[in-house]
């Protein structure tokens, strides 16, 4: 049996045994809605929960907008003439618009690469800079209830109308991307974000991934509450990148109805777990940082004891700006949690995403397809290094014998759903 995987921007085929593929599953099937402008433009006249945004902002006023980067598909380059538009509308001059990339701790982007994502039309219009994580300059504003420390950028927090640009699928911190996850950990500060990934990781990301209500949302969203989050943009793509719906207005309200959609395309049905789990993990291409993601949808579709197969470019290598991720990538739980004890591991983040890659490993072996990681850099991360796909799945037979069940997840965004 032949299946096409994608690897960055290209496509992959790969002969499976025949009689031994117990699924090849990826989103569910949902029509593009065509005019993507238009939509959004709907959108933003009927917002859920919400005044319109142009009734929002006002005269005078000075808004910021938080934006995704250029590791997620959100159709930013679309969206923000459509928001810069209702803001016109409003009365809002130009200058007292100020576009936030929400990074989070990812790396800046370029000029070059701002321009590519946003389009020349926006960034001649507004000004555009990155998200400083660790900037001197952020805005301390108390604690959540959880005890989460509410520390921000200091140029979203102080504009009088603030606004927030997302798309919605499934994520293994927050249950699901979008709504109050761009201001956290989008335009928060290094400890803010340290705080919820580790509370977070601490928790079996089967109870997370695909969930909108848990309390690692309910903190991002009462981070959100206290920066004072006006207005969201969110969309629902299908697995071809087009929008299937747009979603605009309250921060929660918006968010779960985007949820309620994206949740029939990104959570597909399988008959059970397979022994060996192949899963590319495009979108999220980049860097491992974002692969892992790859890696815990195949962990909750695989058996225990089983191998899980990540076909990944990793372009840009583990983490450019998470160095402690490939320091301690290999350490089981305990012993993670023992480094975070002892403050051995400053970067919390770090921890955070080790104890995952424990979590992923303790259920299965990890071998990993990709140009970008070395052997190195594989076993760093607790995993096996194979050249190709063929010698991946001779490594799975190692494990789980040559008549072992295969499955196939074709992207890193999936939550797979056992059938009982």
């Amino acid at each position: 049996m032949e299946v096409k995987l994608r690897y960055g921007a290209d496509e992959i085929e790969v002969e499976l045994p025949d009689g031994r593929v117990a699924f090849v599953a990826g989103p569910e099937e949902a029509r593009g809605a065509g005019d993507l402008e238009s939509r959004v433009a709907e959108a933003l006249a009927n917002p859920v929960g919400s005044p319109p945004l142009r009734r929002v902002a006002g005269k005078g006023k000075k808004v910021a907008i938080a934006v995704d980067d250029l590791t997620r598909s959100t159709p930013c380059r679309a969206i923000l003439p459509k928001v810069l538009g209702e803001l016109a509308e409003a009365g809002v001059r130009e200058k007292d618009v100020k576009v936030i990339i929400a990074l989070g701790t990812h790396r800046p982007m370029t000029d070059a690469e701002i321009v590519e994502r946003y389009g020349e039309e926006v960034v001649s219009r507004v000004e555009v800079e990155n998200h400083d994580a660790k900037s001197k300059g952020a805005v301390t504003l108390g604690k959540t209830p959880s005890g989460t420390p509410v520390i921000v950028n200091r140029e979203f927090q102080s504009a009088e109308v603030k606004v927030a640009i997302g798309n919605v699928i499934p994520h293994l911190y927050a249950g699901w991307s979008g709504g109050a996850k761009s201001v956290q950990p989008g335009v928060s500060s290094e400890a803010t974000t340290f705080s919820t990934h580790i509370a977070a990781a601490r928790v079996p990301f089967e109870e997370i991934l695909g969930k909108a209500e848990n309390p690692i949302r309910r903190d991002m969203e009462d981070v959100a509450r206290r920066v004072g989050l006006d207005f969201i943009v969110n969309t629902v793509l299908n697995g071809r990148g087009e929008l299937v719906e747009a979603f605009a207005g309250d921060m929660v309200r918006a968010h779960r109805e985007a949820v309620g959609l994206a949740s029939g395309i990104f959570c597909p049905r399988i008959p059970s777990e397979a022994d060996v789990v192949l899963v590319s993990s495009h979108p999220a291409d980049i860097d491992y940082w974002q692969a892992v993601k790859g890696a815990v949808s195949a962990s909750m579709a695989v058996k225990r004891g089983g191998t899980v197969i990540l076909v990944t470019p990793c372009r840009e290598g583990i983490s450019p700006t998470h160095p402690d991720a490939e320091r301690h990538g290999r350490h089981d739980l305990q012993e993670v949690e023992r480094l975070v004890e002892d403050r051995a591991i400053q970067d919390l983040a770090s921890a955070a995403f080790a104890m995952v890659q424990a979590r992923v490993r303790r259920k299965a072996k990890l071998v990993i397809v990709s140009e970008g990681l070395s052997r190195r850099q594989c076993a760093s991360l607790g995993a096996e290094k194979a050249g190709s796909v063929r010698e991946a799945l001779e490594v799975s037979e190692a494990v789980s014998g040559r008549q072992a069940s295969i499955g196939v997840l074709t992207t890193s965004e999936v939550v797979p759903v056992i059938e009982r």
